[in-house]
């Protein structure tokens, strides 16, 4: 009994019926396999938990704004604070928050978010990379408008650092590190496999934006209502931009 023919018509990759060159029906599988571009359509988020974190976000950045224009209670603890930082804050500590205060400064922050939208655009994810520079510049115009409202002076109890020229509230640093590194755990978010990776991509990234605010009162640069108020800020513009974004795609 003689085996069946072969038909090698459809051994193909390529229109019209011709044989596909040896090697390119896996160079082509390889090619879509390794197509991942981040898109924040994966992770499906629920305009209303968007609505409610930002209306959480505003509200918490106004309880913290009235408390400190009307030198409450949390003020008072702010001075506690920095008191204790100027005196006994261990200098392992103050090594330690170097790093993640200049992942909040300009340069660092530049440099991230440049490296990322280079990458982004070669993956041709456009929106995103455009979503990233707008919450990037963005935060900066919004705290800087703050930061000139409420002409706070920093504490000058004594700190690791040299003391910025400008105002203290609220936290330039932790706004731009609970937007653009929570961006970017969303982001990395896309491209996990399973629901805990993405979980802890998400975690990540706003872990890294807390800790960049946390070292600025760990450095003798901020008030912990500075940290706090620039966190509740950053988090807002962040969930505001993703909903625009998420409007204007549906």
């Amino acid at each position: 009994m003689s085996a069946p023919l072969r038909d090698d018509s459809l051994d193909t990759v390529t229109p019209g019926g011709d044989p596909a060159p040896l090697g390119a029906r896996g160079d082509a599988e390889a090619g879509t396999a390794g197509e991942t571009s981040p898109s924040l359509d994966r992770l499906d988020l629920s305009m209303r938990l968007l609505l409610l974190v930002l209306g959480a976000a505003l509200l918490a950045y106004a309880a913290v704004a009235a408390d400190v224009v009307n030198s409450g209670r949390m003020s008072e603890f702010d001075v506690d604070v920095a008191t204790w930082v100027a005196r006994s804050m261990p200098s392992w500590a103050e090594w330690l928050a170097r790093p993640f205060t200049w992942l909040g400064g300009a340069v660092g922050c530049t440099a991230v978010v440049t490296g990322v939208t280079i990458w982004l655009l070669r993956r041709r994810a456009r929106v995103e990379a455009a979503l990233l520079v707008v919450v990037a510049v963005g935060i900066q115009i919004l705290v800087f408008s703050a930061k000139a409202g409420y002409a706070r002076a920093r504490p000058d109890l004594g700190s690791a650092i040299r003391l910025p020229s400008s105002f203290s509230f609220p936290s330039g640093h932790a706004a731009t590190g609970m937007a653009v590194f929570g961006l970017l755990g969303l982001l990395a978010a896309t491209l996990a496999r399973t629901r805990a990776e993405r979980v802890a991509a998400i975690c990540a990234g706003f872990a890294v934006g807390a800790l960049v605010g946390a070292s600025r009162v760990v450095l003798g640069v901020h008030y912990v209502t500075d940290v706090l108020a620039g966190a509740f800020l950053g988090l807002a513009w962040l969930v505001a931009c993703l909903v625009v974004v998420r409007r204007v795609r549906r």
